[in-house]
């Protein structure tokens, strides 16, 4: 089987992105305000059964909501924008679209006014009841006219908000814009489950060549020892010496494989893992869970992970005395949430730039999860994280 050639396969760079999708939204609004008061006037000639020129400009209003705003509507896109349905939209595009022309008068005035006096070199004068400010015109061109542009290009942002809302009422609507933001972040997040899981690796490694090839090592030395001892007393000792460590090298393979992956997720859950957890630490660990229904076994493998890596943490660089885990199930309007947070009472001060919280951030994001850290000098650090469970 010949494997496809994705060498020429360019993701677009995620400013020019947003550029193009602001400019998009901007024209797109500003066309509501000639859309939108002929959709009312069409709509009232309807009331005369002069239905063709409402039909030509539904037309049109659905092509700029798809064109401009990525709207895809649902089957019904040629019938639910009717009758009075037709007066909301029509009423509300032109009110959004009269804003967006006042703004972008304003943004031509600074930026052009303050461009042309720049050549000049005269400042720009702004005459209030109160005041007058006078500034140079290089000086107002930056920042007013960097300001107004972003003023612009989050108003039509909130205006495509605002139709959405309004038009999921009456049909189904998806935003393909949203669908692009949604594969941005599966494409860093994927990347983020790679680099996590080759952390894991290498701390694998170092787990197993740090110590149990350590300790297998020194087994096999004491066996040697002991076949070559010509005093049987002294081979029975060493003998002993190497069954005890045999047995101490079992526990520590047995904690190597707990660390990758423990089997009381399996058979008794998370909360019974969490408990495995608190039962060998050196900190105290008080555990405290409230879960409704069953988990994933994604969510409860990443929850775990995130607890005990917080706990390790807290055990190598906090100074903490105690270590409480909270662990419960959210239910909302249209998901589910595990919440789950570690609170120390260490030093705090905690590296959010560290291997082992990036680490934590980058797991938890896989799974569309979030991850927050309030860690100030002098304590407490509290660790909290959210994991869709649908």
């Amino acid at each position: 089987m010949r494997l496809p050639d994705l060498s020429g396969i360019q993701l677009p760079r995620e400013p020019t992105r947003l550029v193009r999708r602001s400019l998009r939204h901007v024209v797109g609004t500003l066309l509501g305000l000639v859309l939108g008061p002929l959709l009312l006037l069409t709509a009232l000639l309807m009331l005369v059964r002069w239905r063709a020129p409402f039909r030509r400009v539904r037309s049109w209003e659905l092509r700029r909501l798809r064109q401009a705003y990525r709207m895809q509507l649902g089957d019904d896109a040629g019938d639910f924008l009717g009758g009075r349905r037709a007066l909301l939209h029509g009423a509300v595009a032109a009110i959004l679209g009269y804003v967006m022309y006042d703004l972008l008068v304003l943004v031509a005035a600074v930026v052009v006014g303050s461009f042309i006096q720049s050549l000049y070199g005269s400042s720009v004068t702004m005459a209030f009841d109160l005041w007058v400010i006078s500034r140079p015109a290089p000086a107002v061109l930056l920042i007013f006219g960097t300001s107004s542009l972003l003023a612009a290009a989050l108003y039509a942002e909130f205006a495509v908000w605002l139709q959405t809302r309004l038009l999921r009422r009456w049909t189904g609507v998806v935003r393909s814009d949203a669908l692009d933001s949604r594969i941005s972040r599966l494409l860093t997040t994927r990347r983020g489950v790679v680099v996590a899981i080759d952390d894991e690796r290498r701390r694998i490694e170092r787990d197993l060549h740090d110590g149990v090839q350590q300790n297998v090592v020194s087994l096999s030395v004491t066996l040697a020892r002991a076949k070559r001892a010509a005093d049987p007393e002294r081979s029975v000792q060493l003998l002993e010496q190497a069954h005890t460590q045999s047995q101490a090298l079992i526990e520590e393979v047995r904690q190597v494989a707990w660390r990758i992956y423990p089997t009381a997720l399996d058979e008794h859950g998370l909360a019974a893992a969490l408990d495995g957890v608190a039962a060998t630490s050196p900190v105290p660990v008080q555990v405290e869970h409230h879960i409704d229904g069953e988990l994933p076994q994604a969510v409860e493998s990443a929850a775990y992970f995130v607890a005990r890596e917080a706990v390790t943490n807290v055990v190598k660089h906090a100074d903490a005395s105690s270590v409480r885990i909270a662990l419960y199930t959210v239910a909302m309007s249209d998901r589910r949430l595990l919440h789950l947070s570690v609170h120390d009472d260490g030093i705090g001060g905690a590296d959010l730039e560290g291997g082992g919280l990036q680490g934590l951030a980058r797991r938890v994001a896989a799974l569309d999860g979030s991850v927050s850290v309030d860690s100030p000098l002098g304590g407490p650090t509290v660790i909290t994280v959210e994991i869709p469970c649908d």
